[in-house]
């Protein structure tokens, strides 16, 4: 499954859709969403993720990690040096079939912000 990126820079706002339709590997765990904010200069994070599971898979379950981002759109002089959230989900053992999840995340835009931006991230794909 490819990695669905959040990749937003500081001033310019959000570039993820906001669905995600995919196929995961039954009976491995799959990163579906890698979110990560940087500032494009100096590659620094802001502050730390929230997040909340809106609506839990039906047929797995989902774990959430802070590591250092594998997104495709950081700067190559920013790789390694940007901490990101996982969204990581594991099927059920033997299942095969549809399932979603929706995940809210709420990011600071910039160091010491009062008004962090929200959205809503919806994945929908298939167990194969």
């Amino acid at each position: 499954m490819k990695f669905l990126v959040l990749g937003f820079l500081a001033l310019l706002g959000l570039s993820l859709p906001a669905n995600a339709e995919n196929t995961v590997q039954a009976n491995r765990s799959t990163v579906v969403y890698d979110v990560a904010v940087w500032h494009p200069h100096t590659c620094a994070t802001f502050g730390k993720m929230r997040h909340k599971i809106s609506a839990q898979p039906q047929h797995g379950r989902l774990d959430v990690r802070f590591e250092m981002s594998r997104a495709k759109n950081i700067p190559s002089r920013c790789e390694g040096k940007v901490r990101g959230m996982q969204v990581i989900y594991t099927p059920d053992r033997g299942y095969r079939g549809p399932d979603s999840f929706v995940v809210s995340v709420t990011t600071p835009r910039y160091e010491g912000d009062g008004s962090p931006i929200g959205r809503s991230l919806r994945a929908k794909f298939t167990v194969k």
